[in-house]
């Protein structure tokens, strides 16, 4: 009867301890290693963020940083979780890196909102490369180390296990010697037990081993996302099509899902199809066979109405479904998701697999929701790229109807106002035709200067450089406007001494920024006043300046100056506003830059600096 009762005793033991171990596998090691890495999952969703927002900030769209917030809070969701569970001996010194790790990562985001709050686009791009993407790795690495911790836990315990059940038959032999009824009894009910426990190991294992490869499987989705959004944005990027840009979304986002087939469709309007639709899984021909684009109705209109992912191991079950297209290929398991973008709906993804194929997991629909978030933002803004590209087609149009359509009846009437004022003479009639003279030049001028506006805006402003000597220019300058100063009684000076200095530059263009800079300065300046026309050799560069002692400007204004259209308040507005804007233009274009230093009631000063082109035999220098 005691080794009875001792067996019962010892029995119970035994089944405590692997229960223990057992649950310790289930409730404990196993959820860390989930919640662990939900975690390092966000922590690349910050990183594509991130480089989201830059992207936004160099096409000049809203950016919205909440979304980096939002990470964060998952992140520390996750960790929040993670830390209910019990902890292992040595467990917490581990957490301690992860701690400081997302202290750091958080710093470096705050860094880098403030940068792109501040529109700063190298700075959010160095803080990206230097600041949160290492201290991203750093918190990934510390957060892989706890995994591998509790990895290790589990088969700790899980090699306890089969330990306790060899221990427990060691006992039973010994207490069968004692009494072979009782013990013969006990050995049965230890071997029962050690059968159930060896099950519930075996699943313990299995479920271990599953988790384990479901982690490392979505870390290589979560890879094959990145790389996929690269390929995005660079279609985006490079001005494609949006049909083709499309394209290479549904081309990128198949294999990520593990689908067969994708589309992407842009539309909501159920009397239109969508537009565009782009496909990957099937041949042209098959797409050929099938027809025109679907409209957002039945199943795919679902997906639409409901915003919210619609997955289905057999698209056919659902009520809304509605016969496929004659000659489409045969689809079973089906996947919907939205594309949001600023909370409105910008399209629509979907992922089919042929019929009698495994349905979608979680997994699957997990990766698909992370590429829709980024294609969303993708699709939006490729649909805007093209909108924009056909604002510039329209007003690329506009200004060539304009230098053909305009110019030549423009010039029609100049040239008449001419030949009336020779046959009128002196007297009204005269004055009238040197008066149109004069507004058919104006009108020609203000032509000119929006087409050479357009050039540089759109980056077409080319020039071909040849050596000008700097003195001869600044000469020939003064003497153009000498006249027309004098008309006003003010003084127009020149300061450049003679020398070789040469400059690369195209003469007329160079011509007409200092015809533009002193042609405002005369606006400006009273009668009475001063203009002085100076260039100097200062490192290496040749500096030029237009100063003069007209009413200056406030300071506030310096930053506009050169603004396409802009002009002081209260002056005169005859001009297009052109003026500053395409000087600063021709002068960038030939590798410069332009400034303006003014002070109210003492004048102002435009200066531009060109590098300098010295002749085998220059020695000399520019002084004033």
């Amino acid at each position: 009867m005691l080794g009875f009762v001792a067996a019962i005793l010892y029995s119970e033991r035994s089944a405590s301890k692997l229960d223990a171990n057992a649950v310790s596998i289930a409730t404990n090691a196993s959820p860390a290693i989930e919640d662990l890495s939900a975690a390092r999952g966000e922590i690349l969703r910050i990183e594509l963020e991130a480089a989201s927002i830059i992207q936004r900030l160099g096409e000049g769209t809203p950016t919205d940083p909440t979304s980096l917030d939002a990470a964060l809070s998952h992140i520390h969701r996750e960790l929040s979780a993670y830390l209910t569970l019990p902890f292992y001996p040595g467990e917490r010194d581990n957490y301690a890196e992860v701690e400081e790790a997302t202290r750091s990562l958080e710093a470096q985001i705050s860094r880098f909102l403030a940068r792109t709050a501040a529109r700063d686009i190298p700075g959010a791009q160095s803080s990206l490369r230097t600041g949160i993407s290492p201290a991203a790795s750093n918190l990934d690495q510390a957060i892989e180390r706890l995994v591998v911790f509790n990895a290790d836990q589990q088969r700790r315990l899980g090699t306890e296990i089969p330990k306790v059940r060899g221990e427990a038959n060691r006992i039973g032999h010994i207490l069968e010697v004692v009494t072979a009824i009782f013990g013969l009894s006990l050995m049965m009910l230890v071997v029962r037990a050690s059968r159930r426990y060896s099950r519930l190991l075996y699943e313990q294992r299995r479920l271990a081993d599953e988790q384990a490869t479901a982690a490392v499987g979505f870390s290589k989705r979560l890879e094959a996302i990145g790389r996929a959004t690269v390929s995005i944005a660079e279609a985006i990027g490079s001005g494609s099509p949006l049909q083709a840009t499309f394209s290479v979304v549904a081309d990128e986002a198949r294999p990520v899902v593990g689908a067969d087939y994708c589309a992407l469709g842009f539309g909501s309007d159920p009397e239109r199809p969508f537009e565009p639709w782009a496909f990957s899984g099937m041949t042209a021909a098959e797409a050929e066979a099938v027809g025109r684009s679907p409209r957002p109705v039945g199943l795919l209109g679902a997906v639409l109405r409901e915003r919210e992912p619609i997955r289905l191991v057999d698209l056919t079950k659902h009520p809304e479904f509605r016969a496929l297209p004659e000659n489409h290929p045969a689809m079973g398991p089906f996947l919907g998701i939205p594309l949001t973008h600023q909370n409105r709906n910008v399209g629509n993804l979907y992922f089919a697999r042929r019929a009698g194929q495994p349905g979608f997991t979680d997994d699957d629909e997990r990766a698909a929701v992370l590429i829709a978030a980024y294609v969303g933002v993708a699709a939006d803004n490729a649909r805007l790229y093209g909108e924009a590209q056909a604002a510039i087609r329209a007003r690329e149009d506009l200004l060539a109807m304009v230098s053909h359509d305009l110019r030549n009846p423009l010039n029609a009437i100049r040239m008449s106002s001419e030949l009336l004022h020779r046959c009128v003479g002196e007297g009204r009639a005269a004055e009238l035709a040197a008066r149109i003279d004069r507004a058919t030049g104006r009108m020609l001028q203000m032509i000119g200067d929006l087409l050479d506006a357009a050039k540089i805006e759109a980056g077409r402003l080319r020039t071909a450089g040849q050596p000008e000597d700097v003195t001869s220019l600044v000469n020939e300058v003064v003497e153009i406007f000498s006249i027309v100063a004098a008309e006003k009684s003010i003084e127009l000076s020149r300061h450049a001494a003679r020398s070789s200095v040469t400059v690369l530059c195209e003469r007329d263009l160079l011509l007409r920024v200092f015809s533009n800079l002193i042609g405002n300065a005369i606006k400006f300046t009273p009668s009475g006043g001063a203009i002085s026309v100076a260039a100097e050799m200062l490192s290496g560069q040749v500096h030029f300046s237009v100063k003069d002692n007209g009413p200056g400007m406030p300071a506030d204004h310096l930053a506009h100056i050169f603004d396409r259209y802009w002009q002081q308040k209260d002056t005169d507005r005859r001009g297009s506003g052109l003026g500053l804007y395409i000087a600063k233009g021709i002068v960038e274009a030939h590798g410069g830059r332009i400034w303006a230093e003014s002070k109210l009631g003492e004048g102002s000063t435009i200066h531009f600096a060109l590098p300098a082109h010295r002749r085998a035999d220059d020695s000399t220098s520019l002084s004033p």
